[in-house]
């Protein structure tokens, strides 16, 4: 398995009892396959399950413990790429659709997690509102459009002036574009939850549990070999492997493995002067991204490089984690913080920043919810209601589906 991050993780601080699922020990038979214990994984079989719809889930190392473990939970419909920014790349009516749906998706992660909330417990999920703010002076007209944009589609935003965002914060910039109906949270918990919550409807997940190779059997089905020892008879693949280019039934995508820093500071006594815990971003490219956490600490993230692997280099690591901790100094100079936890991770873009979420183009049983980008938790979300649509023979979601296409 490919290592995605390393350093000193904040987000499993939280679960302190075991959380093991079991290895695959026999051959199954089942509808659909779904390979990966992430988040991509998980809300596929969240949907599925919802659909009735009979599945086996299969981690090939622990569940939980891929990219989620490093992911900073700021779940936003607004993307990487603006939306007045896609709609000159892909066509306005295209774009408009993408982020349509990423709104949805957002509704959909809320119930979702309302639903775990009464089973299985609480995942740290709270509804927030973001504030992008300009990074240079030359950024005003580019947030003015995007605000236009996001308004044209009835989509709850504000824009802000210097003296607006004074009012709030204790830092001014030009001008920043505010987004309501966001929502941050603990994306490992979540992840457990998810599982812990499918286990008690005694749904099929396995860890430990690697899928070796797949073949197309005379009865049009497929056999699947976890661990060199067992297999898996299914009628759908859905892999929701993330950044493990290796494990995909295809070449590697259009896509970019990059890295990115995250530290998480020391519990603040008053984060008042934080207005209503906003998420913060900028709009740099690459961006600082800010947010606060249930106990009253700030993770900041960014720095990204052209990297794929991990930082190992200690000297470099800190190097890096201190600029964060100066950049948000710069914001709050009246904190009195220090570094508790910090990590640095790959992710992956795609050239158009968007996520590849769809079939196979030369077998449209075999499937893929790729959520690469900034944004990887709604587009997950996004990929997962998709694929459980066009394995249910509905037609909903065929304008998305064309969009995010494999092929496109």
């Amino acid at each position: 398995m490919k290592e995605l991050h390393t350093g000193d993780f904040y987000w499993n601080t939280f679960d302190t009892t075991p959380s093991h699922w079991p290895t695959l020990e026999q051959s199954l038979t089942t509808k659909v396959l779904i390979v990966g214990g992430g988040i991509s994984g998980l809300l596929m079989a969240y949907t599925l399950q919802e659909q009735g719809i009979d599945f086996v889930l299969l981690e090939g190392d622990q569940i939980a413990e891929g990219s989620s473990l490093a992911s900073t939970g700021l779940l936003q419909y607004c993307n990487d790429i603006m939306l007045h920014e896609l709609r000159s790349t892909i066509g306005r009516e295209k774009a408009d659709i993408y982020y349509r749906y990423c709104y949805l998706a957002l509704d959909w992660l809320k119930r979702i997690a309302s639903t775990l909330q009464k089973h299985v417990g609480d995942a740290h999920f709270y509804p927030r509102t973001s504030m992008q703010y300009c990074s240079s002076e030359e950024d005003i007209i580019k947030l003015q459009q995007e605000y236009e944009a996001l308004l044209s589609l009835d989509l709850p935003c504000e824009l802000w002036g210097s003296q607006q965002i004074e009012q709030h914060f204790p830092f001014s910039k030009g001008t920043a574009l505010i987004t309501h109906g966001d929502a941050e949270v603990n994306p490992y918990l979540f992840v457990l939850q998810l599982a812990k919550y499918l286990t008690k409807k005694d749904c099929h997940l396995y860890e430990k549990s690697l899928v070796c190779d797949h073949e197309r059997l005379s009865n049009g089905k497929y056999q699947v070999t976890v661990n060199n020892v067992h297999n898996v008879e299914c009628e759908y693949i859905v892999y929701a492997i993330g950044y493990q280019p290796k494990q995909l039934h295809q070449p590697f995508f259009h896509s970019a493995l990059n890295r990115t820093y995250v530290i998480v500071t020391n519990p603040v006594d008053d984060l008042t002067s934080w207005y209503e815990n906003y998420m913060l971003w900028e709009t740099a490219r690459p961006y600082l991204y800010l947010r606060t956490t249930i106990d009253s600490r700030i993770i900041v993230g960014g720095l990204d490089e052209n990297i794929q692997t991990p930082n190992h280099n200690n000297a470099s690591v800190d190097a890096h984690n201190n600029t964060l901790l100066a950049e948000l100094r710069k914001l709050f100079p009246e904190y009195d913080l220090q570094i508790d936890y910090s990590w640095n991770a790959t992710f992956a873009e795609t050239a158009d920043q968007l996520p590849y979420l769809g079939v196979d183009p030369a077998d449209e049983h075999i499937m893929y919810i790729l959520g690469y980008g900034g944004n990887g938790t709604v587009s997950s979300m996004l990929g997962a209601e998709l694929l459980t649509n066009i394995i249910s023979g509905s037609g909903d979601m065929n304008d998305l589906a064309e969009i995010v296409k494999l092929d496109r």
